[in-house]
């Protein structure tokens, strides 16, 4: 997983294009989000995992983060 990867994961769950993910571009981005590698049962509880800081919504190096310890894979990525 390489950084244009994960810009490009979370370039398509922020779906409002504010650099920020909100908790229903989340939930909306799950079923995407299972095809990179990550099973997620409880849209919440991951947001909040996510969410570092607690502020409500998933900034580009908390999903960064995220993405790498879940080892996530874009395969359609554009190098």
């Amino acid at each position: 997983l390489n950084y244009l990867q994960v810009s490009q994961m979370f370039d398509r769950i922020d779906t409002e294009g504010d650099h920020r993910i909100n908790l229903e571009e989340f939930e909306a981005a799950i079923p995407m989000m299972e095809t990179w590698g990550v099973a997620i049962t409880d849209a919440e509880a991951s947001f909040n995992e996510i969410d570092d800081n607690g502020g409500g919504q998933i900034l580009f190096d908390e999903f960064a983060d995220w993405a790498i310890k879940k080892g996530l894979d874009l395969e359609d990525c554009v190098d």
